[in-house]
């Protein structure tokens, strides 16, 4: 190929840039680039999106604002606002005195491990009769304020776990041993007010929902004698109810058997006093008819007499006026039988 033909191709390949009118169109497409750019930016910085259990708290330059509850998509002024999202609807737990290793499933056990140092509480310390024990409890909470929760403690969970250790050592040392060991009820019922007063004491922005005490324990030698006590109030509470049981029977009975007795001989006193008024009033009667006629009264008597005696023998003798004669008279049969020997 001759040069003149190569010089003619390198003439085609040269583009003619014009450098002006360049700058002429970067000058006036940057602007508006960035423009967009910032536009979409603020468009994407100006919502945010919050669940049904968030609550968010919004800082205008680091400050507080505002807080929001509304859930689902809000708006927020673009690269002033900061939205800090908290959950407020979910229950947090704390363990006091152990902690869960391994959750347990269907197919494991749970697994957990002590914490004695954190464990050990003074029990009866106010009596001077001090022990030490083992208690483990666990509670849950919620965030009731998440401004607070988030800025006016530094480490709010560190700090409930230092205000519940407080809380339990100041209720559980003016129990005593059998409150501790038996009225778990009694420490929750002590533990979460306390806690709860200082929590809102520290501005924590926490809720106590619950306290429940899962295991107390002594040592060694507490225990055995613990046991030992509860072995005597055992047998002392045997010995009672068998005699409440022997007094709720022996005794009902022979209350029953006095008040008895005493019905029947209230029952023959009247039936004697009775009989006996009846008799009185016959007596006087015969009396006054005896006054009024004596001979007729005399002859009843006599007669009624002579029946009785009768009635109570079968043979009688009748002494006659001559020696010689005696009269048998034989009742049997209900037909008298005379018969006379010289």
């Amino acid at each position: 190929m001759s040069p003149e033909m190569n010089n003619n191709n390198n003439k085609d390949n040269v583009i003619d840039i014009d450098i002006k009118k360049l700058q002429k169109n970067l000058f006036r497409i940057v602007p508006i680039a960035l423009v967009a750019i910032v536009l979409i930016l603020a468009a994407v910085n100006s919502f945010y999106m919050l669940e049904d259990k968030e609550n968010g708290v919004v800082l205008r330059f680091g400050k507080q604002h505002e807080i929001v509850t509304t859930p689902g998509l809000n708006f927020k002024a673009p690269f002033i606002d900061i939205v800090e999202k908290v959950d407020v609807s979910s229950i947090y737990n704390m363990e006091y005195g152990y902690r869960t290793e391994r959750v347990g499933t269907t197919q494991q056990e749970a697994q957990y491990s002590d914490e004695e140092d954190e464990a050990r509480v003074i029990v009866d310390g106010a009596n001077n009769n001090a022990s030490i024990a083992l208690l483990e409890l666990i509670i849950q909470y919620k965030i009731s304020n998440p401004a607070d929760y988030l800025f006016k403690v530094d480490d709010p969970r560190g700090t409930l776990r230092l205000a519940l250790e407080d809380s339990v050592r100041a209720a559980v040392q003016s129990l005593t041993l059998d409150e501790a060991k038996t009225q778990k009820e009694i420490i929750d019922e002590a533990v979460l007010p306390t806690l709860q007063k200082k929590m809102d004491e520290y501005e924590a922005g926490i809720e106590i929902i619950l306290v429940a005490t899962q295991n107390v324990q002594f040592l060694p030698n507490v225990e055995d004698a613990y046991q030992q006590k509860e072995n005597a109030n055992q047998y002392k509470n045997g010995k009672k109810e068998d005699a409440e049981k022997y007094n709720n029977t022996v005794i009902p009975q022979a209350n029953a058997e006095a008040t008895r007795l005493v019905e029947n001989a209230n029952a023959y006193k009247a039936e004697r006093v009775a009989g006996a008024n009846a008799e009185v009033a016959q007596f006087n009667a015969l009396y006054d008819e005896y006054l009024n006629n004596p001979e007729i009264l005399q002859e009843r008597y006599y007669v009624d007499a002579m029946n009785l005696f009768l009635s109570n023998n079968k043979i009688v003798i009748d002494g006659a006026e001559n020696d010689s004669i005696h009269k048998f008279y034989n009742f049997d049969d209900n037909a008298i039988k005379e018969t006379i020997i010289n």
